[in-house]
């Protein structure tokens, strides 16, 4: 009996598709065996970009509903890895970017304070690039991204653009500002192997967006007395004052435009690395230091808590080959910056940081993986605490000068961190504090590091511009 053409038909597209599913699997498995300097190509170029105080949950690229980075949606979508837990280890700039350099937690570098800064002896990402032959760049737009802290370990050549130590209110260096620094260094080295690392500094304080970005998300019917600046936020930065719905409402939205016009320009520095022929070739980094509140916990600012709003922060990178090594173009696993510099490393071929405490983020691009820990501190204004993410829980511990309770968290089911469960889990409680408590005997000595310098002392007019910042009381 002869088969209808029909049914040979269907036989032939199921055997073809099965042939073809069983060569793709093998691929994979062939890939997933090999080491990843064969599977993910080389950069000659290195581009490391922090954003200040820019918050996960307010990037369009990672699902805002408000169109806040547009330029960082576009390359998510086209040739970017998007990391959707993404973690700062402090919730304020100094510490998360010494973390960031040194991939070392902050205890263990212990620059946690503005009477410190990193010892020139501990190894730095900028150093391993820089002993391998690279250039080493960076453009500084904030103080406590500066070489008075002693962020300049390793780097070649280091731009304080606008750490002129005499901050006068509203002159913080812009986007654009920095975009006109930069683009010519690429331009000059556009040749040459090069790390450059990028400060940029607009979501922070004062939210004061040029136009159009001012009025890019504001209500044009608000007609209250909230701006932007820090003299009208430093009254809620407490939780005994509290903002009004409308007030809070026109802030944020200055934010978000501050975000957006940051955003505008990465797409001004990408278009140029574009036209310079340099961008296909190139691994482009995106992320934060750490996040902001606005009283999703009854308070604004940031540096007192270890909430979500302050720890939880984008990250984007844009390989050397684009989408062709990306088996996962979104990452869920949750991951510290700390595992930035080392996944940098790996990629550009140059040996690890000796002490790095962070892990290649390599295996995750390309295939599932296991949740990492997250640890995180903040030793400022006497709110003195810890934080350790374990699997499906976070718990915060107070420690040193001032106590309060400790605070244990379902962040699957309770993500906004509203229902304290230590009374209901006190099993599980001690279990992460002894868990907590062992990791943060993993501190500076034990790892054989030499201590921070504690000799950082500031003018008058330096601690005028860390006032004026929020900074100091």
């Amino acid at each position: 009996m002869k088969m209808p053409q029909r049914t040979r038909r269907a036989i032939w597209l199921t055997t073809l598709l099965l042939i073809t599913g069983a060569t793709q699997l093998g691929v994979h498995l062939y890939e997933a065996s090999l080491p990843h300097d064969q599977i993910f190509k080389k950069p000659n170029h290195v581009i490391l970009i922090v954003v200040d105080t820019l918050r996960a949950d307010h990037v369009s690229a990672l699902g805002y509903s408000r169109a806040t980075t547009p330029a960082l949606t576009h390359l998510a979508k086209t040739e970017a890895v998007r990391f959707a837990r993404a973690y700062a280890p402090s919730s304020w700039t100094l510490p998360s970017t010494i973390s960031l350099f040194t991939s070392l937690h902050p205890h263990q570098h212990q620059v946690e304070d503005r009477g410190k800064r990193l010892h020139p002896e501990v190894p730095t990402l900028a150093g391993a690039f820089s002993t391998a032959g690279w250039r080493s760049a960076a453009f500084i737009t904030h103080i406590y991204a500066s070489s008075r802290f002693g962020c300049h370990a390793g780097f070649d050549e280091f731009h304080e653009l606008s750490i002129d130590w005499q901050y006068r209110e509203g002159k913080q260096l812009r986007a654009d500002e920095l975009n006109r620094e930069v683009l010519p260094w690429l331009t000059k080295n556009k040749d040459t192997r090069f790390l450059a690392y990028l400060h940029y500094f607009d979501p922070h304080w004062d939210y004061d967006p040029p136009p159009p970005f001012h009025r890019r998300f504001t209500d044009p019917t608000y007609r209250g007395p909230a701006t932007g600046t820090w003299r009208f936020i430093k009254p809620f930065i407490s939780k005994r004052r509290q903002m009004s719905n409308e007030d809070l409402a026109h802030v944020v939205a200055l934010y978000d435009g501050e975000i957006a016009y940051t955003d505008h320009h990465l797409e001004q520095l990408f278009a140029h690395m574009k036209r310079l022929g340099i961008w296909d070739d190139a691994l482009v980094v995106v992320l934060s230091d750490h996040g902001e509140e606005f009283q999703d916990h009854g308070s604004m600012h940031h540096i007192r808590t270890l909430y979500e709003e302050v720890l939880h922060v984008p990250l984007l990178i844009k390989l050397p080959s684009g989408k062709k090594s990306i088996q996962r173009p979104i990452v869920p696993e949750r991951v510290r910056t700390l595992d930035v510099g080392p996944t940098l490393l790996e990629l550009a071929g140059i040996d690890p940081m000796p002490t790095a405490q962070g892990e290649s983020l390599l295996p995750l691009i390309h295939r599932r993986g296991s949740y990492r820990d997250v640890f995180a501190r903040t030793m400022r204004h006497k709110s003195d605490a810890m934080a350790l993410i374990h699997r499906t829980h976070k718990l915060i511990v107070p420690f040193g000068r001032k106590k309060t309770l400790p605070q244990l968290y379902n962040l699957v089911s309770d993500p906004k961190e509203s229902k304290n469960l230590i009374s209901r889990h006190p099993d599980l409680y001690d279990r992460l504090e002894t868990r907590l408590h062992r990791f943060s005997a993993l501190d500076g000595a034990a790892l054989g590091l030499s201590k921070p310098i504690g000799d950082v002392s500031l003018t008058e007019g330096q601690k005028a511009h860390l006032k004026a910042l929020g900074y100091v009381e």
